[in-house]
């Protein structure tokens, strides 16, 4: 699995497990963004859903 794919869906993780307010919908707008689909954005409901990068990295390198 390449390592963009990877990312997505460990981005796609922490923001479900997070359970904020939005976070499925966000969750699937990054699925949609990484098919290349357009999607819709609301500020608000992203900056909700915001992902620490840290988070991100050391979710990805507990996987690999």
């Amino acid at each position: 699995m390449s390592p963009e794919i990877k990312e997505v869906l460990v981005k796609i993780i922490i923001t479900l497990e997070n359970d904020h307010h939005g976070c499925k919908e966000e969750a699937v707008n990054l699925a949609k963004s990484a098919l290349g689909i357009e999607i819709e954005h609301n500020t608000i409901r992203e900056m909700i859903n915001s992902l620490d990068e840290k988070h991100i990295q050391a979710l990805m390198t507990s996987i690999n």
